[in-house]
């Protein structure tokens, strides 16, 4: 009985063993049987699609109208924010490029899927196209995420200076906005408890058609991410933290341990906020740097999950054999960042933005449980490391603009 209860909240505890229990029933049916299992398993992922452009839409404003800062503070803010997130996905792309290029896989995806951003049309061209909408609404019946976040920008923007000397009313709709994003959120949670579903029939229908090799092979992709998360670490937070801040490395470690191994943990970086705040406070950072690092701009530093979400699309782009030309790797770098706003806190938030962003691309949907049976792992390395983006982010700020002392 406790087994039961245990398995009903371990949501990873359901992941390993429905990719077990698939397993076992593609050995029992092999030379493809199980075909239909893949395309029950597609349902389930499209919802997700479905349900998180609007959560993405909402999160984005909320956040927005939440932020309270000067704009000088602010444009360091994203400028680091930004760069450390775009270093990521070079990272990510670059290791998961080096290991899995010319490596052969026995099993592949086909681009088949009818999708708004047919991958042979995607251009810098074209991109700019869908800036210029017929409705107002078409973003979000489409599920352009780009234009939902930009939307998104907008009217956050448009609120706050609307009622710019009415802070009571930009207080009602925040808590209005935030309680709309409360329901999607709980749709989106109740469309996750169907994952371990999708995973036992994607799995059972690869191994059917493919075999063992599928699990084999992806270990080049699991240590390919394991690679470039822990790359970004040393290289980019490392950079920041000796040659910037000047902060000894142990000096460093000795403080960040604490949050980083609980977030490993939990699997989440929001929960992980008050030691991280603490480990920050111990390390002699302003509240305000910590305050703005750590808590708001975790809406948009979520390096983990950016540099996790352009590895997996490199490698379901490479299983599905299309070969990106350098302006669509970057507008692919954008569409991994933005989807990737305003997920913190959410259960499972870089594999539902993964999903987003391999809609928005193009890619075939069939690929995401295969890499559910993996996520797992890298679930509990991507939070760890947005827990050191945090940091490292309220220490570059803190360094670059110092608040002021007040006599």
């Amino acid at each position: 009985m406790g087994f039961i209860q245990n398995l009903r909240k371990n949501f990873v505890l359901q992941i390993i063993l429905s990719a077990f229990a698939g397993v076992l029933l593609g050995v029992l049916f092999p030379d493809n049987q199980l075909e239909v299992m893949t395309h029950i398993a597609k349902m389930a992922i499209h919802w997700v699609k479905i349900i998180a452009g609007p959560f993405l839409f909402m999160s984005v404003f909320v956040a927005l109208l939440q932020v309270q800062t000067n704009w000088s503070v602010g444009i360091k803010l994203i400028a680091i924010a930004l760069l450390n997130t775009s270093l990521a996905i070079v990272i990510g792309i670059s290791i998961t490029k080096l290991l899995v290029m010319h490596s052969q896989f026995s099993f592949t995806f086909a681009t088949t899927e009818i999708t708004e951003t047919p991958l042979e049309t995607m251009s810098i061209t074209n991109w700019l196209k869908t800036f210029s909408p017929d409705s107002l609404f078409l973003p979000l019946v489409k599920n352009e995420i780009l234009l939902l976040a930009l939307f998104a920008l907008i009217l956050g923007v448009a609120t706050r200076q609307t009622f710019a000397q009415d802070p009571i009313t930009v207080t009602q709709v925040t808590l209005g906005a935030e309680k709309i994003r409360m329901v999607i959120e709980q749709l989106l949670n109740w469309v996750l408890h169907l994952m371990p579903l999708a995973v036992f029939f994607v799995i059972a229908g690869a191994v059917s058609q493919h075999g063992f090799a599928v699990f084999s092979e992806l270990l080049k992709y699991v240590a390919a991410v394991v690679l470039a998360l822990l790359l970004q670490c040393i290289l980019v937070y490392g950079g920041w933290i000796l040659g910037i801040a000047r902060m000894r490395w142990n000096d460093f470690w000795r403080e960040a341990k604490t949050p980083v191994l609980y977030s490993l943990g939990v699997n989440s970086s929001l929960a992980t906020l008050p030691l991280t705040l603490r480990a920050l406070k111990n390390l002699h950072i302003s509240d305000r740097s910590s305050s703005l690092g750590a808590g708001v701009a975790t809406n948009l530093n979520n390096d983990g999950i950016v540099l996790y979400e352009a590895s997996a699309v490199f490698f379901i782009a490479h299983l599905s054999g299309v070969d990106w030309s350098t302006g669509q790797m970057v507008l692919a770098a954008l569409t991994c960042i933005v989807a990737s706003m305003g997920i913190t806190g959410v259960p499972e938030a870089g594999f539902i933005s993964l999903t987003v962003v391999v809609s928005a691309l193009g890619l075939p949907s069939e690929a995401l449980p295969i890499l559910l049976s993996v996520d797992w792992i890298m679930g509990r390395l991507r939070s760890g490391v947005n827990v050191l983006s945090d940091m490292t982010l309220s220490i570059a700020l803190d360094t670059i603009a110092p608040p002021r002392k007040t006599p």
